[in-house]
C-alpha cells in the first residue's frame, strides 16, 4: 500500500470542494458578448475587425461597448468603454451638463460635437482582467448611472 506523504494529503484535501478558478473577464469581444446573453441582454457584434464594437440594450436605452488599446487585428484590447448618447427634444446647457457631472460621481458625461448628452464609463480589463462577478457589477452599476442620466438629459433638468 501507498502511503502519501503529509504534506501531500493536505495539499490534496485544501483542493477538494475548491471551485476551480473561472477565467477572467479580459477585453475579448466573444466573452463579453456571452456574458450579456448569460445576464438575458440582447448583445451583437458589430464594427469592422480591427475595431470591434458590441451595441446592446440597458434599461430601455440602447448603447455601445467599445474596446480601446486593440492590436490591428481588433484583438488583444485592454480596456472597454460602455457608451450611450441621446437627441432630446431640447439639449441640457453646458451649466447643466456640469452640475450633473459635479453631483454624480461615476460616468463621464459631456455634449458632443452636436450639443448632444453622452455618458460614458471606462472599465480597465489589462493586466489579467478581472472575475466575472465583478464584470457583472460594473454592468450592473452601469446601468444604474445610465438610467439616472437618461432621466436627467431625456426628461428635463
Amino acid at each position: 500500500m501507498h502511503k502519501l506523504p503529509l504534506t501531500a494529503l493536505a495539499l490534496l484535501a485544501s483542493t477538494l470542494g475548491a471551485p476551480l478558478a473561472a477565467k477572467p473577464v479580459t477585453a475579448d469581444v466573444a466573452q463579453i458578448v456571452a456574458i450579456l446573453h448569460k445576464e438575458g441582454y440582447q448583445a451583437k457584434r458589430v464594427g469592422e475587425a480591427s475595431e470591434p464594437r458590441i451595441d446592446t440594450a440597458m434599461g430601455g436605452y440602447t448603447m455601445a461597448i467599445y474596446f480601446y488599446g486593440c492590436d490591428d487585428n481588433g484583438q488583444a484590447c485592454k480596456s472597454v468603454q460602455f457608451y450611450a448618447g441621446f437627441n432630446p427634444k431640447t439639449n441640457p446647457t453646458l451649466q447643466a451638463m456640469n452640475d450633473y457631472a459635479r453631483d454624480n460621481r461615476w460616468g463621464r458625461v459631456y455634449l458632443d460635437k452636436d450639443g448632444d448628452p453622452v455618458i460614458e464609463m471606462d472599465v480597465d480589463l489589462e493586466a489579467g482582467g478581472m472575475s466575472e462577478e465583478l464584470f457583472i457589477d460594473n454592468i450592473a452599476y452601469w446601468e444604474s448611472i445610465l438610467a439616472k442620466f437618461a432621466d436627467f438629459a431625456l426628461k428635463g433638468q
